[in-house]
């Protein structure tokens, strides 16, 4: 897809809509409000794109949105209750006028015809509710972002000409049944604060495992992401309970769903059964933590594990890790593989799948617990294969910044990466 911006010599114009749910920039967490916030920040920095977007309400994120006066954010309430909406937009679906259920995509349309975007750009959520916006722009003006896996419908095709993938995993899933455009971009983070850091970093880190109540000689292992079953933070805490070497200690960061949601029958239960290792010391709960303060604690980490049960679409926190130099245990899981290429992390087989609220066991397939506790164990006698792990990772990560992240949606804009600056010509004999 190549774009040619409305006025010329216009940037091209982005609207980017994320779901009515975190707040952009990502102040409560969020990994697609993340994605959009890195790719606002780069943009002041290199400023290719006219950016837009729209958010929930929210007064940190309005108060950060003021740091970035090439981005437009508008700030929709957004309410729950339907009221009489339910039924007149049954009736219109029924006379084949494609309506949102949920009316703040009614506003979001309006935004939407006064901008006059280049490209509409829906990120995740239910992207059927942009049925309605691509009738008003145009269904080649209409890209849909996959952050997860998703099966192509009539419906979807008939709203979108493409669609960008964040792993080929998902593109690989994304099945049209009418030419689209599929563009693979994958996730990125902002590697000049997730890296291995410098003197002064590894200092404040090491104050940081002391306060968390980690010792020099502990092994701490690292898990960040939503506390929920697909994830498989269980399964590591069932490896931690078999490794005999009570040295080994494990640090979880997160909750059931970002600052949205702290708190769940599955993490409360969670918190109950591991009682004891928590009042010993080898199992610290920090719960939802700003992204901003995260690489501190992947310092702290002497590796890392994301033993997900459910089928990674692709993995932010991987990346994050990788950039940090620390080494990873990871689930051979949807796109997992394809972001870890190359870097010698140890990953194990699932010994069941999640779908959804249901599960797949695979008997085949040795314990999970078992295959964790081997990989944890495995990287703390080596420390030598730690070492050269970290060194690959953070290599490979340079492949996911945001600057990259950034350049894939200005060539999806059509716009041409900036001219290196010329170098002055060495003077030539008897010129000074």
């Amino acid at each position: 897809m190549s774009l040619t911006p409305s006025t010329a010599g216009a940037k091209p114009k982005l609207f980017l809509i994320p779901p009515p749910s975190l707040p952009v920039p990502a102040t409560r967490g969020g990994a697609v409000e993340g994605l959009i916030t890195q790719l606002i920040r780069e943009n002041e920095v290199q400023q290719r794109l006219d950016l837009v977007c729209v958010s929930v309400p929210d007064p940190a994120a309005q108060e950060q949105a003021a740091l970035y006066p090439h981005t437009r954010i508008y700030y929709l309430p957004h309410k729950e209750e339907r009221g009489l909406w339910g039924p007149v937009c049954g009736m219109m679906r029924r006379l084949n006028q494609p309506a949102p259920l949920d009316p703040w995509f009614n506003r979001v349309a309006k935004l939407v015809k006064e901008e006059a975007p280049d490209l509409v750009i829906g990120e995740g959520g239910n992207l059927q509710e942009l049925a309605h916006i691509s009738r008003q722009v145009g269904r080649d003006r209409m890209l849909a972002h996959l952050h997860m896996q998703a099966q192509c419908t009539p419906q979807m095709e008939s709203t979108y000409s493409g669609v960008i993938a964040i792993s080929r995993y998902v593109a690989e899933h994304w099945k049209p049944n009418r030419p689209m455009s599929i563009h693979l971009i994958p996730n990125c983070v902002d590697v000049s604060r997730f890296s291995p850091g410098e003197k002064a970093d590894k200092a404040r880190a090491q104050e940081l495992r002391t306060k968390l109540g980690f010792s020099k000689e502990d092994f701490v292992v690292l898990f960040c992401g939503r506390i929920c079953p697909e994830k498989g933070i269980h399964r590591l805490i069932e490896a931690l309970k078999l490794c005999n070497d009570p040295a080994v200690k494990l640090l979880v960061i997160g909750t059931p769903f970002f600052d949205e949601e702290n708190d769940s029958a599955f993490f409360a239960q969670l918190r109950q059964d591991t009682a004891d290792l928590q009042a010993a010391g080898r199992i610290v709960f920090t719960g939802f933590l700003q992204n901003d303060a995260i690489p501190d604690y992947y310092r702290v980490a002497d590796a890392a594990c994301f033993p997900a049960l459910w089928d990674e679409p692709a993995g932010i926190t991987a990346i994050e890790a990788m950039a940090s130099g620390c080494p990873i245990i990871a689930a051979r899981s949807g796109g997992m593989p394809e972001y870890l290429e190359g870097v010698g992390a140890l990953m194990i087989e699932r010994d069941e799948i999640v779908y959804g609220t249901l599960t797949a066991p695979r008997p085949d397939a040795k314990p999970m617990a078992e295959a964790i506790a081997d990989a944890i164990h495995y990287l703390r006698i080596h420390p030598r294969i730690r070492a050269r792990i970290g060194k690959a990772g953070v290599q490979r990560a340079q492949a996911f910044s945001r600057q990259v992240y950034y350049e894939h949606f200005c060539r999806l804009a059509g716009v041409s990466a900036p001219e290196p600056p010329a170098e002055a010509a060495e003077p030539q004999a008897g010129e000074q």
